[in-house]
Parts: structure tokens; sequence; C-alpha cells
């Protein structure tokens, strides 16, 4: 029997990244949990957001948290991704920074009990290229971003695609050597 691993996130399309690798190794389930996020690096922000998942679910966790660099602004917004899409939509994103160099790096933070936190990162990068339409189901930045070495954006990657080449797939793939 699998071990039950809750992967709390409001994304259903994370869920799917995320549970399509993982079930192979766990009973996955998703959690529906929005609690403030502290401000800080992006270690000590998934490390923090797993520990109170935790807390609050008394189970073994698994958050994502992404960081996001737009060469044309010197690398931010970082870890404050979520707050920068209350400023911009995917589409107004995609035109005013076609061309910039972005990379995504996904911390997953997995939490087995009181402060047994684990942090695995996977990174990708690529290039910003204005978008051809305005439909992203959801997935935001993959609207715009062209991953080195693949000739299409990340919103036209099949799940298999996605788990080889995205941030979340490397991710997941250092979560496993880990385990």
């Amino acid at each position: 029997m699998k071990p039950k691993l809750l992967i709390v996130t409001g994304s259903p399309f994370k869920f799917g990244d995320l549970a399509l690798r993982l079930n192979e190794f766990f009973d996955c389930e998703q959690k529906e949990w929005d609690e403030h996020e502290i401000q800080g690096d992006p270690e000590e922000i998934v490390k923090h957001k797993a520990k109170r998942a935790y807390e609050k679910f008394k189970q073994p966790v698994l958050v994502d948290d992404v960081s996001v660099s737009i060469g044309e602004l010197n690398g931010f917004p970082g870890p404050y991704m979520k707050d920068f899409w209350k400023c911009f939509t995917p589409y107004e994103m995609g035109v005013k920074f076609a061309g910039s160099r972005v990379s995504a790096t996904c911390y997953l933070g997995l939490c087995r009990g009181e402060g047994d936190v684990l942090i695995a990162e996977g990174m990708h990068e690529g290039k910003i290229i204005a978008p051809k339409h305005n439909e992203h189901q959801g997935r935001n930045f993959e609207l715009f971003v062209q991953l080195d070495g693949t000739d299409k954006v990340m919103l036209e990657f099949t799940p298999e695609e996605r788990t080889k080449f995205s941030h979340r797939g490397k991710a997941i793939r250092n979560l496993l050597e880990i385990l």
C-alpha cells in the first residue's frame, strides 16, 4: 500500500502535473488551502508553506512554489510571481516583455513530520514570446514562455513533454532522487 500524500495547492493544473508522476509512489490527494505567504528567499518561503500545511492537515504534505526571473527586470519578480499576476494578465505580460530572457524555478517542499522538511528544486530557462492568443487555461506564463531547446511555448507541450522539460518536472525528479 502506498503512503498518502496531500498535495496542497489551489491549482488543478499543478496538482495534475505533480500527481501524474508521484502517483506511482504515493496515494496523492489534492487539498486546497491558501495562506498568506511570508516574504523571504524561495527556500524560506517553501519551507514555511510546508510546515504550515503540515500543522493544518497533520499528515505528510507537498507544497509547490515558483520563482520567476525576467531578464528585462533584472530578475524580478522572483518568489513574488503570485503578486505580479495582480498587475498583468498573462497575455499582457507576454506582449510587454516579448524577447526577454526568463527563468523559472519550482521549489517543492515535502513535510513528513514536525520539522522534517525536504526541499527539491528544478529550473528551466527560455525566452518570452508574444502570445498568439489570450487563452491560457489557468496556466499563466506557459502562454508565452518558449524553453531553450524547444520550438513551441509551454502551453503546447504534452504532459509527457512538460514532465521532461519544465521546472516542475525537474523538481519532481529531484525530489524522487532525494527520497
